[in-house]
């Protein structure tokens, strides 16, 4: 490794020589001097982060492959966005689509497939106009430092969480100021009266986003769960589980009537 951060200084040295004496740089996988900088410039990084080194050779195939390919992406990306763009500007919403590309072409003999544009889902705490979300935690053993860590910068995605509690005191449990509620982090959630039905409020400002978490206390979570984000499955599977129960209780009543009728009829006769 010595050897390889010595040619790479002078590989810096030598190419910025180059520079003020001509210019811009021009790449060329067949020049020695550029080739020496990315072969000792990619396994000085590889090393830093304990990835397996490669040859000049392997260097050399993929330096000169990567640069079209790179090319060739860029520019089928750009002119899908740029189609997509003149609909919106347009106003033609309903005509926006949303383009694939399968690893092989389809029956149709296509590469790029198009679909029609999913409309936002009224339960997701990203789409919907007010993100809700329900977390099983033991909100006795829970910190708010691995709630914060985990669930809500971990799961959620959120960069600079303020938190309160919706207990009509305005209790603040996190605060993205800087050493405002540090005191608080190694502090458990039922510290702050938080229980089953909690609502907390989480606001990110860094990224003009709000959501409302459920708190549900949970003493049966897996050991190795700290946290537990309730998903749209369990609702759907009760759903289905619903509409047949009160699939088989019309047939059951139809049924009845049925016979009760039939009944009545016989009367008659």
């Amino acid at each position: 490794m010595r050897t390889c951060g010595e040619t790479f200084l002078d590989c810096v040295s030598r190419l910025r020589k180059e520079q003020l004496s001509q210019g811009a740089l021009t790449w060329d996988k067949d020049d020695k001097i550029s080739m020496d900088f990315v072969v000792t410039a990619a396994n000085l990084r590889a090393h830093s982060f304990n990835i397996p080194r490669k040859s000049r050779f392997d260097i050399k195939s993929m330096a000169g492959n990567i640069v079209p390919a790179i090319a060739t992406t860029n520019a089928v990306i750009a002119g899908l966005i740029v189609m997509e763009a003149l609909k919106i500007l347009a106003g033609n919403f309903n005509k926006c689509r949303t383009t694939y590309l399968p690893k092989y072409p389809n029956p149709r003999k296509q590469l790029l497939v198009t679909s029609t544009l999913l409309l936002p889902n009224p339960s997701c705490y990203v789409c919907a106009p007010k993100p809700e979300a329900t977390v099983r935690v033991n909100v006795r053993t829970l910190t708010l430092r691995l709630f914060q860590d985990l669930v809500l910068k971990g799961h959620f995605g959120v960069v600079a969480p303020d938190v309160e509690v919706e207990d009509g005191k305005g209790t603040i449990m996190l605060s993205s100021e800087e050493g405002e509620t540090e005191d608080n982090l190694t502090k458990t959630l039922g510290y702050f009266g938080v229980t089953s039905g909690t609502r907390l409020s989480v606001d990110d400002f860094l990224q003009n986003y709000k959501l409302v978490i459920t708190i549900v206390h949970s003493e049966g979570l897996d050991k190795d769960k700290e946290y537990e984000v309730a998903t749209d499955e369990v609702d759907t599977s009760e759903t289905i589980v619903g509409q047949k129960r009160k699939h088989v209780d019309e047939e059951a009543v139809g049924t009845k009537r049925h016979k009760e009728q039939t009944s009545d009829d016989m009367t008659l006769q």
